[in-house]
């Protein structure tokens, strides 16, 4: 066993195990995310007295208070010397190219924008192009349905790669490597 600030780690025995620390490792660091982010902008919100009203105001709060944040910090933890965002780091993950080096700025703002792809589809398709509330047009449902299938194509391609590499691995020839104590 690896212990990593009191946290009993389990060794990865099989392929599975890794394809889970990869995907907890990344909603460790969408909860670090929205747990700093959403408030902060709530707050904000609350100082200069607006609130957003309609499908695209929404967005447009979302994109500046949660999706720059994350995309700015992926970006950040992928290129940096360890390759490792604060999930990864908890669970012994980093990011490498495939023969062990940093991630360079073009190649992890590529990897950011690939793996975030789903979730501003998502984003985009449920408020940008609303026209009311309550009342989903055949463009926003085509964007979720999208959304959602590539963000199951990326779990899939993780599951094929036993946890090691996902569609943005794959294009930007990148992998997450298991680091032992």
């Amino acid at each position: 066993m690896v212990f990593l600030g009191g946290l009993e780690i389990a060794p990865l025995t099989n392929p599975i195990a890794m394809v889970l620390r990869r995907t907890e490792a990344f909603l460790l660091d969408i909860l670090i995310i929205f747990g700093i982010c959403a408030p902060i902008g709530y707050l904000i919100q609350r100082l200069i007295g607006t609130s957003p009203q309609t499908g695209p105001a929404i967005w447009s709060t979302i994109l500046w208070n949660i999706s720059l944040p994350a995309w700015l910090y992926f970006l950040w933890s992928d290129h940096s010397k360890k390759g490792k965002s604060v999930g990864k780091w908890l669970l012994n993950l980093k990011v490498k190219t495939r023969t062990s080096e940093r991630l360079g700025w073009g190649r992890a703002l590529a990897r950011t924008a690939i793996k975030l792809l789903p979730w501003e589809i998502i984003h985009f398709s449920s408020f940008a192009l609303s026209k009311e509330f309550g009342t989903f047009t055949l463009h926003q449902y085509i964007g979720l349905v999208a959304g959602n299938l590539l963000a199951f194509a990326y779990f899939i391609a993780s599951i094929l790669t036993q946890g090691k590499r996902s569609i943005h691995d794959i294009l930007l020839g990148t992998e997450i490597q298991f680091e032992n104590f």
